[in-house]
Parts: C-alpha cells; structure tokens; sequence
C-alpha cells in the first residue's frame, strides 16, 4: 500500500501540496496550496491559493506554556493531538477559501509547532515540532511529511534554518547579489550572490526577528504585537541600552548557528520591556529600541558573516515582519545603497514564503531527494528531510 501511494504521488506529472507553516511568533497558521512538478533541479511550483488561519488565545497560552517546560507530560500530549486537529481545520478553511478540492491535495508538508530547539545538547541534539501528523492525514485523506528537522540535527547540523534550500531555487539570480531574509519570531537570512552555489550557501539565524517585540508588547500593553510598528514610530531607540543588548555573545558567534525561544523567548522580551521601564523610558522608547535592535543585528549579520564585503543589491523580505513599516524603515537606513522591499516584488507573496517552503521540502523528501544544506546547517552530510505518515 505505501509503495503504491508514494509510486503514485512520484508519477504524477503535476502535483498538489499543502504547506502548512506555524512559526515562532505564534500569530496562527498559514496555509499555502503549491502546484509542484519535478524534484531538485527539474522542480517548478505555482501557487495555486493561500490563507491564514489565527490561532485562539487560549490555543496560544498552551503553546507558550510548553515551550517554557512549564507544561506536563500528559497536557504537552494532549497540545499534540489539539493542534493536529487545528491544522486539519486550517487545511480545510483554506482550501474553502481559495476553491481548493481538499480530495484533489496529494501531500502536507506540515512544519508543526517548535515548542523545544537544543540542536547542540550534549550528547544528543534535538528539534521539536508538535501537531499531529496522523491526525491530519486522517482527516485530510493526503500523505503528511513533518518532522523536517530531526533528520539533519541527527547528523550533527542545527536543524535550521531550511528554508535556505527553497531561496536558492526561487529567488537567486544571475544579475543581482541578493539576501533573502525571513522575519518571524526569529529572523533568518540566506546569502545569494551572483556565483550561489547550492553546495556552499551561507544563512543562519540572526536573532530575534519579532519575538522580543511581541513579548515586549504582551507585558507593556496588554496586545500580542506592535501593528504596523505604530508604536514604535512613535519612540526613540534608547542608543545606550541598545549598545547593551547587542552584547550578547550570540551576534557576534560565526554561523552554522540557530535560536529559538529558548534563547530570545517571551520571558527574554518580558524581562527587557520591565528593565526599559526600570531605566525610565517610555513604552514607545522601549519598543522602538527593540525593534532597532531586530534590523540592526540583521545589518549587521548580513555584512559580518554573510557578504564578506561584497555590496548586497537587494535584501528580499518575506514573513510577518513586513507588515512593521516601521522595521521595514529601520532596515532601509541600516542598509544604505540597498533596495528593500518585500518577496512579493520578486514573485513570491511575504506572508506565504514559508509556507510555500514547506510544500517544496515535502514534495523532495516524498521523492528522496536531500533537502538540507550541509554548509548552512552544519549537518555532516545531506539528509532526507522528513517523516512520511501515509492517510
């Protein structure tokens, strides 16, 4: 039976997957519908339809409970098969959205939830993502791959980022040096200068992309984020407290390097929004500081680890921090003589970039082809990426 149905999704002259992505900043889940033909270097997409899907509060609260390791076995379990089902629904919502035939999808390429990411705990390096990928075969009658990263941390890489793999094929150019750089809770860029070769890609995480502001945000206002950096327009980055923050060992380490919200979670930006205040500033100052320091240690990781000198034409945006204008602006001035502007000026829609790549990591993984990158990674080796779970 599994062999027929991989033998059939790998015949298939054209196939229908779903990426389904739920990041780091927690706002909900993007769904993105990929018409996919080919595999490593043959392969073509078409984004056939896209949705968001929020999260609820109290879906949001069990999350932030488990990635601090506050949550117990059984209720963590139990987050497992939750979220499972609310990714099935997501699936289903979107596809009624966009006038996608759920019957007609082949695959899910289903990041899951990251709620734990110690890629060099001794003497094993783990990556976890929950959200049921049974639960949602089932209910989605598709072939399901998660568990993108494990594979790649079992030999010896960081298990992130991935999407490096999907900027090489989607947006490298032959005229222009360009970064590729994705803002969610975390930010991650991908080095693609006239010459990229897939063997030798540079990108890593940079740091906190809107973590610590969102965090921030919860403790000061009350609110999950600062929409459209509206408030931060409104402060002034505080240059001596910045000057502290940049201090932290991780900005200046040398990729292959990863994070997640054990290094810059919601306790992290707590703490720092209540320190802001401690120092007599503004919520407006504090905010504005935090989101300076967001584009800053990205200026900064592009021409200290990544460009080596090299002028970087165009800095391609995608994911959720392209609706803080404010950011957007802050980047622009930390990059003078580069052209910023979000991934939907190259072809590829900000909000959906993820998700997009998801659908593209399973499409290789359902045809064995490796998808990491062992020179961004750190991974001894390529690997498979993903674990197939069959409706």
């Amino acid at each position: 039976m599994s062999r027929s149905l991989l033998s059939s999704y790998r015949g298939k002259p054209l196939r229908l997957v779903a990426g389904v992505m739920s990041g780091t900043s927690l706002d909900g889940v993007d769904v993105a519908f990929v018409e996919i033909s080919g595999a490593g270097s043959t392969l073509r997409h078409r984004l056939a339809g896209y949705h968001e899907v929020p999260y609820p509060a109290e879906l949001k609260q069990r999350i932030l409970a488990a990635s601090s390791g506050e949550m117990r076995v059984r209720d963590l379990f139990e987050l497992d098969a939750d979220l499972g089902g609310v990714y099935a629904a997501a699936i289903h919502a979107a596809a009624s959205h966009t006038g996608i035939v759920v019957s007609g999808i082949d695959a899910v390429g289903l990041h899951g939830q990251t709620i734990y990411h110690a890629p060099r705990r001794s003497p094993h390096g783990l990556s976890v993502q929950i959200g049921s990928a049974a639960i949602v075969a089932g209910r989605v009658g598709a072939i399901v791959v998660n568990d993108f990263r494990s594979a790649d941390v079992a030999a010896g890489g960081e298990g992130a980022p991935l999407v490096p793999y999907c900027d090489f094929a989607l947006l490298r150019s032959a005229q222009s040096n360009r970064v590729a750089l994705n803002i969610g809770g975390i930010a991650n860029i991908t080095w693609l200068p006239v010459d990229a070769d897939a063997a030798r890609l540079i990108a890593f995480d940079t740091g906190p992309g809107n973590m610590l502001i969102d965090a921030a945000m919860r403790e000061l206002r009350g609110v999950d984020y600062d929409r459209g950096g509206e408030l931060a327009a409104t402060g002034t980055p505080d240059m001596r407290w910045l000057e502290t923050l940049l201090a932290d060992d991780y900005y200046a380490a040398s990729p292959p390097k990863s994070a997640g919200r054990e290094r810059f979670g919601e306790e992290v930006g707590r703490d720092m929004a209540r320190h802001g205040r401690s120092l007599g500033l503004a919520d407006a100052d504090i905010i504005a500081t935090l989101t300076l320091l967001t584009a800053r240690t990205i200026a900064g990781a592009i021409c200290d680890h990544a460009a080596g000198g090299c002028h970087v034409d165009e800095l391609i945006v995608g994911g959720g921090g392209t609706r803080n204008i404010t950011m957007m602006h802050m980047l622009a001035d930390e990059m003078p003589g580069t052209a910023v502007a979000p991934a939907d000026a190259f072809g590829l829609p900000a909000d959906a970039k993820e998700a997009i790549c998801f659908a593209i990591l399973a499409n290789e993984t359902l045809n064995e082809v490796p998808s990491n990158v062992p020179s961004v990674t750190g991974a001894s080796r390529p690997v498979i990426c993903g674990s197939i779970r069959l409706p």
